[in-house]
């Protein structure tokens, strides 16, 4: 079922409990009243409860979603009293519309009876009973207006700070890479077409494919794969990364550019030049699980501190992302920078 229609088939359950709940309750009352009304009705006690009580939910409904969408929009987040009067006269003249056309045009002639006996009452009254019977379904509706849009702006919040991180493209990376492209194409080399196609890869993907909440993860290894490639060029081919991805990949969805800050933080803090010390990136699938393990020795001579900006923007997005799903953390112990990140991807 698509999640469209999940929020229209709750309202429908909670309407069909409160009638459920109404004829419940009303069936055992005898009283004058309703002996009356069933005589003059002809039905038994279930079914001219189960009718009255249905036509009556009908003025319930109308006096909440009224409210929801007339008042509760003109007080948030602006207190907007004067249209915000204008709803709540709205959402009266509604309700009273509503219910006389129930009573004197839908109960009377379907039971034969009316809610008075006869009898007119007075205008004020009746308008007065109208919002007696109807407020808490007013107030409900505006507190339901209220929490919504809450949950709305959060929810664009979000999604804003989220689209902010992922625009994070590294500038340095960039303008490095074409720089060595254009050496590249100076020289009249060979590995120019593909590099120029690598980078090209990598900006179409974070600039289009990586917008989506959840992206496959062999989109993202590939991704992956072109940036180190262009970093070893960079590098003429003295980088020495060992780089593992285990397990089967197949099916995965994974939140987009999430990888790539690891391997900036190493290409950026880490002592990659040396055969003997080689920084290690490996990737893991197992039993519903992504895992990341980073490793690289640390560079004497930081320009800044390190795990920088790429990493806090991981952390951010994993705590917006995977909330109470995820493991991430960061040491440095004897010259090492280690970071991990464990991820619940199945829940």
């Amino acid at each position: 079922m698509k999640r469209r229609w999940i929020i229209p088939l709750l309202h429908i359950l909670v309407w069909a409990l409160v009638l459920t709940s109404k004829i419940w309750n009303d069936i055992p009352i005898h009283n004058e009243y309703v002996a009356n009304a069933q005589r003059l009705s002809g039905l038994s006690p279930f079914w001219f409860v189960l009718v009255s009580s249905t036509c009556y939910q009908t003025i319930f409904i109308v006096a909440f979603y009224t409210a929801y969408a007339w008042i509760g929009p003109f007080l948030i987040p602006h207190l907007r009293y004067g249209r915000a009067s204008i709803g709540l006269l709205l959402t009266l003249t509604a309700t009273v519309t509503t219910r006389y056309l129930v009573e004197y045009h839908l109960l009377k002639p379907l039971l034969h009876f009316d809610n008075y006996f006869g009898h007119t009452p007075p205008i004020t009254w009746y308008c007065y009973n109208c919002i007696l019977v109807s407020d808490q379904y007013m107030i409900l509706g505006l507190l339901l207006s209220i929490w919504m849009h809450t949950v709305r702006i959060n929810q664009e919040r979000v999604q804003a700070e989220l689209a902010f991180l992922k625009s994070q493209l590294n500038p340095h990376f960039l303008f490095n890479t074409i720089n060595d492209i254009y050496a590249l194409t100076y020289q009249k080399s060979d590995e120019a077409p593909e590099a120029l196609l690598k980078l090209s890869g990598i900006l179409r993907y974070t600039l289009y494919e990586g917008t989506p909440d959840k992206a496959p993860l062999q989109k993202e290894l590939d991704y992956l794969r072109d940036y180190l490639d262009l970093q070893r060029l960079g590098a003429k081919q003295q980088l020495y990364l060992d780089y593992s991805v285990e397990g089967d990949v197949a099916g995965v969805q994974i939140a987009p550019l999430l990888l790539i800050p690891f391997a900036e933080n190493m290409v950026k803090h880490g002592v990659l030049d040396d055969p003997a010390s080689p920084a290690h990136l490996r990737l893991c699938i197992e039993n519903g699980h992504f895992k990341l393990d980073a490793v690289n020795a640390v560079r004497q001579q930081q320009k800044d501190q390190m795990g920088g900006i790429g990493l806090q923007n991981v952390q951010r997005r994993l705590e917006l992302l995977y909330p109470r799903r995820h493991v991430f953390t960061v040491t440095e112990d004897k010259g090492l920078f280690h970071c991990s990140v464990n991820i619940q991807l199945n829940k």
